[in-house]
């Protein structure tokens, strides 16, 4: 690794990593998972830097051949440095969450690995508002509508689930509101969960 000593190394160093953070970063605001050990953190943050440079690499040469003493200089290397980055990362999370890239390979006989890990990230990253029943390992069963006000984990070692309005269910699986009631359900005790969609007359209807 470079000497830090000397500030010139230390803008070096700098310019290799802060882009490539800031990508992941803003594109871990929409996916969560196979993050890099932090070991391993910086090496990622450089490759993703590289790879970003290659593509606004016209843009760089525009940078480097402009007067260093003027304010559209340090304007260019701010947003080379930080507003690209974040753009790319945003791109790339809504792809992630749309699942765009890979539905474009899939056309064409090819099936990636998906970056989302797991159905329960990937579920819960799109969901909307949902009635949704959750069954417990030891059979007991809550019903109830997962809206705005309800959270999901994301931490894998943590799948918890908040839902904000619970419904009693009779023998007959006949829902019935109990009124502001909720519940956290806490991880490990999750066996299944189901959903169906949800409309505004529904709840509106619930709460007369």
């Amino acid at each position: 690794m470079p000497d830090l000593n000397t500030l010139d190394n230390l803008y070096t160093i700098l310019g290799l990593a802060v882009p490539g953070l800031i990508v992941l970063f803003v594109r871990a605001q929409f996916v969560t998972g196979r993050n890099p050990p932090a070991s391993a953190a910086f090496l990622s943050y450089c490759i993703v830097s590289l790879i970003y440079y290659a593509l606004v690499s016209p843009f760089v040469n525009l940078v480097l051949s402009t007067d260093k003493s003027s304010f559209g200089n340090a304007f260019a290397w701010f947003a080379l440095i930080f507003v690209g980055p974040a753009v790319l990362g945003f791109l790339l999370g809504i792809n992630v969450q749309k699942n765009l890239f890979r539905r474009a390979l899939q056309r064409f006989g090819l099936n990636p690995v998906h970056a989302i890990p797991t159905a329960w990230d990937w579920k819960f990253g799109r969901m909307g508002e949902e009635w949704v029943l959750v069954t417990l390992k030891d059979g007991t069963r809550f019903a109830g509508f997962c809206g705005p006000e309800s959270f999901m984990s994301s931490d894998p070692e943590e799948r918890d689930i908040y839902i904000q309005w619970i419904h009693d269910i009779d023998g007959e699986n006949n829902w019935s509101p109990r009124g502001e009631t909720d519940v956290l359900i806490t991880p490990g005790e999750i066996q299944s969960i189901e959903f169906w969609p949800y409309t505004s007359q529904e709840n509106d209807n619930e709460q007369e």
